[in-house]
Protein backbone atom coordinates (compact mmCIF):
# COMPACT_ATOMS: atom_id res chain seq x y z
CA UNK A 1 0.00 0.00 0.00
CA UNK A 2 1.77 3.88 -1.25
CA UNK A 3 1.70 6.27 1.51
CA UNK A 4 1.25 9.71 1.06
CA UNK A 5 4.34 11.18 1.77
CA UNK A 6 3.59 14.46 3.41
CA UNK A 7 2.07 12.32 6.10
CA UNK A 8 4.60 12.08 9.34
CA UNK A 9 6.07 8.48 9.20
CA UNK A 10 5.91 8.21 13.27
CA UNK A 11 2.20 8.94 12.69
CA UNK A 12 1.58 6.26 9.81
CA UNK A 13 4.35 3.64 11.88
CA UNK A 14 2.14 4.64 15.22
CA UNK A 15 -1.27 4.33 13.31
CA UNK A 16 -0.16 0.63 11.91
CA UNK A 17 1.05 -0.59 15.33
CA UNK A 18 -2.09 0.03 16.60
CA UNK A 19 -4.38 -1.08 13.75
CA UNK A 20 -2.04 -4.54 12.54
CA UNK A 21 -5.37 -5.53 11.11
CA UNK A 22 -5.96 -2.64 8.92
CA UNK A 23 -6.40 -3.13 5.21
CA UNK A 24 -6.85 -0.42 2.30
CA UNK A 25 -11.24 -0.83 1.63
CA UNK A 26 -11.37 -0.82 5.44
CA UNK A 27 -12.65 3.25 5.46
CA UNK A 28 -13.16 5.42 2.57
CA UNK A 29 -11.30 8.78 5.37
CA UNK A 30 -8.37 6.18 6.73
CA UNK A 31 -7.96 5.28 2.72
CA UNK A 32 -7.95 8.91 1.42
CA UNK A 33 -5.81 10.09 4.15
CA UNK A 34 -3.11 7.94 2.92
CA UNK A 35 -3.63 8.19 -0.55
CA UNK A 36 -1.12 9.81 -2.34
CA UNK A 37 -3.40 10.71 -5.43
CA UNK A 38 -6.23 12.41 -3.42
CA UNK A 39 -4.28 16.18 -2.61
CA UNK A 40 -5.31 17.56 0.60
CA UNK A 41 -8.41 20.72 -0.16
CA UNK A 42 -8.97 22.94 2.59
CA UNK A 43 -12.76 24.24 2.14
CA UNK A 44 -12.71 28.13 2.48
CA UNK A 45 -16.13 29.32 2.66
CA UNK A 46 -16.97 33.17 1.40
CA UNK A 47 -18.39 35.07 4.75
CA UNK A 48 -21.80 36.39 3.80
CA UNK A 49 -21.65 39.98 4.02
CA UNK A 50 -17.78 40.15 2.83
CA UNK A 51 -17.05 42.80 0.22
CA UNK A 52 -14.55 41.20 -1.98
CA UNK A 53 -13.48 44.82 -3.40
CA UNK A 54 -14.53 48.08 -3.41
CA UNK A 55 -15.16 50.13 -6.43
CA UNK A 56 -16.20 53.28 -5.14
CA UNK A 57 -13.14 55.02 -2.71
CA UNK A 58 -15.07 57.97 -2.08
CA UNK A 59 -17.43 56.29 0.56
CA UNK A 60 -17.75 54.65 3.50
CA UNK A 61 -20.27 51.00 3.74
CA UNK A 62 -22.14 50.60 6.90
CA UNK A 63 -24.43 47.38 7.51
CA UNK A 64 -27.75 48.54 9.07
CA UNK A 65 -30.60 46.62 10.32
CA UNK A 66 -33.57 46.25 8.08
CA UNK A 67 -35.94 43.21 8.51
CA UNK A 68 -38.51 42.25 5.88
CA UNK A 69 -41.22 39.50 6.44
CA UNK A 70 -44.02 38.72 8.91
CA UNK A 71 -42.86 41.73 10.90
CA UNK A 72 -40.58 44.01 9.00
CA UNK A 73 -38.40 46.76 10.68
CA UNK A 74 -37.11 49.12 8.79
CA UNK A 75 -36.77 52.19 11.23
CA UNK A 76 -33.17 51.81 11.34
CA UNK A 77 -32.47 51.92 7.65
CA UNK A 78 -35.02 55.40 7.11
CA UNK A 79 -33.04 57.10 10.31
CA UNK A 80 -29.53 56.60 8.58
CA UNK A 81 -31.43 58.20 5.40
CA UNK A 82 -32.32 60.77 7.17
CA UNK A 83 -29.04 62.28 7.81
CA UNK A 84 -27.10 61.07 4.53
CA UNK A 85 -26.82 57.53 3.74
CA UNK A 86 -27.84 55.71 1.25
CA UNK A 87 -28.72 52.41 -0.36
CA UNK A 88 -24.96 51.05 -1.67
CA UNK A 89 -25.48 50.03 -5.43
CA UNK A 90 -23.42 47.35 -7.19
CA UNK A 91 -21.40 50.35 -8.67
CA UNK A 92 -19.95 50.56 -4.96
CA UNK A 93 -18.85 47.05 -4.43
CA UNK A 94 -18.16 43.68 -5.80
CA UNK A 95 -19.57 41.23 -3.14
CA UNK A 96 -17.96 37.71 -2.00
CA UNK A 97 -21.10 36.27 -2.02
CA UNK A 98 -22.75 37.04 -5.44
CA UNK A 99 -26.47 35.65 -3.70
CA UNK A 100 -25.90 39.02 -1.38
CA UNK A 101 -26.54 41.11 -4.49
CA UNK A 102 -30.94 41.17 -4.55
CA UNK A 103 -30.74 44.05 -7.36
CA UNK A 104 -28.49 47.05 -8.44
CA UNK A 105 -29.59 49.03 -5.54
CA UNK A 106 -30.45 46.66 -2.64
CA UNK A 107 -27.01 44.62 -1.28
CA UNK A 108 -28.70 42.12 1.45
CA UNK A 109 -26.59 40.01 4.10
CA UNK A 110 -30.40 38.47 5.78
CA UNK A 111 -31.24 41.14 7.75
CA UNK A 112 -28.67 43.53 7.45
CA UNK A 113 -28.57 45.86 4.29
CA UNK A 114 -25.52 47.51 2.70
CA UNK A 115 -25.69 51.44 3.04
CA UNK A 116 -22.88 53.90 1.89
CA UNK A 117 -21.88 57.84 3.39
CA UNK A 118 -19.74 60.19 2.18
CA UNK A 119 -16.42 59.54 3.81
CA UNK A 120 -15.78 62.82 4.75
CA UNK A 121 -18.91 62.07 6.76
CA UNK A 122 -17.90 59.08 8.06
CA UNK A 123 -14.52 60.39 9.09
CA UNK A 124 -16.67 63.15 11.35
CA UNK A 125 -18.82 60.55 12.56
CA UNK A 126 -16.15 58.29 14.14
CA UNK A 127 -14.04 61.40 15.32
CA UNK A 128 -17.46 62.00 17.11
CA UNK A 129 -17.18 58.78 18.86
CA UNK A 130 -13.86 58.62 19.55
CA UNK A 131 -14.46 62.13 21.22
CA UNK A 132 -16.88 61.01 23.17
CA UNK A 133 -15.24 58.13 23.89
CA UNK A 134 -12.31 60.00 25.26
CA UNK A 135 -14.41 61.99 27.45
CA UNK A 136 -15.81 59.59 29.57
CA UNK A 137 -12.83 58.62 30.70
CA UNK A 138 -12.46 61.24 32.74
CA UNK A 139 -16.08 63.21 33.95
CA UNK A 140 -14.57 66.16 34.63
CA UNK A 141 -13.47 66.47 30.91
CA UNK A 142 -9.61 66.15 31.08
CA UNK A 143 -7.76 62.98 29.89
CA UNK A 144 -4.53 64.25 31.33
CA UNK A 145 -3.30 65.97 34.39
CA UNK A 146 -1.61 69.20 34.72
CA UNK A 147 1.84 67.90 34.46
CA UNK A 148 0.85 65.96 31.23
CA UNK A 149 0.38 62.36 33.18
CA UNK A 150 -2.76 59.96 33.04
CA UNK A 151 -5.00 61.01 35.67
CA UNK A 152 -6.13 58.49 38.09
CA UNK A 153 -8.86 57.23 39.68
CA UNK A 154 -7.80 59.56 42.92
CA UNK A 155 -7.53 63.02 40.71
CA UNK A 156 -11.07 62.39 39.49
CA UNK A 157 -12.78 62.95 42.83
CA UNK A 158 -14.44 65.71 42.79
CA UNK A 159 -13.29 68.83 44.67
CA UNK A 160 -10.40 66.94 46.36
CA UNK A 161 -6.87 67.26 44.81
CA UNK A 162 -5.18 63.64 45.33
CA UNK A 163 -0.83 64.25 45.99
CA UNK A 164 1.22 60.75 46.28
CA UNK A 165 4.20 60.86 47.95
CA UNK A 166 7.24 58.97 47.88
CA UNK A 167 9.02 58.78 51.32
CA UNK A 168 12.30 57.13 49.81
CA UNK A 169 12.99 60.39 47.30
CA UNK A 170 14.65 63.52 48.48
CA UNK A 171 12.49 65.23 46.04
CA UNK A 172 9.37 64.24 47.55
CA UNK A 173 10.52 64.26 50.99
CA UNK A 174 10.82 67.96 50.64
CA UNK A 175 7.49 68.71 48.45
CA UNK A 176 6.27 66.62 51.85
CA UNK A 177 7.46 69.32 53.82
CA UNK A 178 5.64 71.95 52.11
CA UNK A 179 2.43 70.67 51.96
CA UNK A 180 2.32 69.69 55.55
CA UNK A 181 3.19 73.46 55.86
CA UNK A 182 0.04 74.23 53.83
CA UNK A 183 -1.98 72.20 55.41
CA UNK A 184 -4.92 73.64 57.79
CA UNK A 185 -6.40 70.67 59.74
CA UNK A 186 -9.79 70.74 60.90
CA UNK A 187 -12.45 68.84 62.75
CA UNK A 188 -14.62 66.88 60.57
CA UNK A 189 -17.15 66.01 62.60
CA UNK A 190 -17.56 69.84 63.75
CA UNK A 191 -17.31 70.59 59.97
CA UNK A 192 -20.24 68.54 59.08
CA UNK A 193 -22.45 69.34 62.05
CA UNK A 194 -22.01 73.39 61.25
CA UNK A 195 -22.07 72.78 57.50
CA UNK A 196 -18.95 74.74 57.27
CA UNK A 197 -15.19 73.57 56.13
CA UNK A 198 -12.56 74.98 57.66
CA UNK A 199 -9.72 72.92 56.47
CA UNK A 200 -7.82 71.89 53.75
CA UNK A 201 -6.52 68.63 54.74
CA UNK A 202 -7.45 65.48 56.71
CA UNK A 203 -5.24 63.22 58.64
CA UNK A 204 -5.65 59.38 58.54
CA UNK A 205 -3.81 57.58 61.80
CA UNK A 206 -1.88 54.80 60.96
CA UNK A 207 -2.21 51.29 63.32
CA UNK A 208 1.34 50.35 64.75
CA UNK A 209 1.89 46.73 64.44
CA UNK A 210 3.12 45.36 67.81
CA UNK A 211 5.90 42.85 66.64
CA UNK A 212 6.87 41.49 69.99
CA UNK A 213 10.48 41.98 71.83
Amino acid sequence: MAIDKSIPAGFVRNFLDSNPSYRAGGNEETDALFNPSIEAKPLFVPVAGQIRRRLNSDVEFYWAMDRNGQSPFHTRVEQLKSVGFEMATTRDVEMAVADAVKGEAEIRNGDLVLLKIAKRRWLEIRKSHLLEAIRMTNPRGKVMGEDGTVMGVGGLIPGVRTTSIDTTNVGDVRASAGLKGAAVESDAAADLAEGQIRGNASRVPLKTVNKGA
